[in-house]
């Protein structure tokens, strides 16, 4: 099964657009394996759910939407034990073409009950109030029992 779910997400995305540069240079097309099949599954229903094209990272502008390591930019700062979604391998932020945020958010809880699996997805920044502009998405099990959990960041 997770053969078929790589195979099937090749054909929307390289390994390159779900790691950041470093993890891609070392590890290439072995990268794959730092995902939870989960996560995967759930990215590949939502590719063809909504049909639309998916940015998550572009090498450019955006480069530590997928995996992180404890070297990446975002993280290396860090003085205590920090585990996040992205460094566990389970989440992805993105962009759906023709879609804001809110919008690939309420699909997503529209449509909770033929997810296949869990998620949690972050909502309103709180130092602003207002909604994130990007999806985030992980596979974070928090015992809430809910399909579709959302948290503030």
């Amino acid at each position: 099964m997770r053969k078929d779910i790589i195979k099937n997400l090749k054909n929307y995305f390289s390994i390159k657009e779900l790691v950041d540069n470093e993890v891609f240079a070392l590890y290439g097309e072995e990268a794959w394996q730092f995902f939870t099949t989960d996560i995967l599954e759930t990215l590949l229903f939502i590719r063809e759910g909504l049909a639309k094209p998916i940015t998550i990272n572009n090498g450019t502008n955006f480069t530590q939407r997928g995996l992180r390591t404890n070297l990446s930019p975002l993280v290396k700062s860090k003085t205590k034990i920090y585990l996040s979604a992205h460094i566990l391998g389970r989440a992805f932020d993105l962009d759906v073409a023709g879609m804001g945020a809110e919008e690939v958010r309420a699909w997503l809880f529209d449509n909770k009950d033929k997810l296949p699996h869990p998620i949690r997805l972050e909502h309103i920044n709180s130092k602003t109030g207002k909604p994130i502009t990007w999806v985030h998405i992980d596979t974070i099990d928090n015992n809430k029992g809910q399909k579709v959990y959302f948290f503030n960041v």
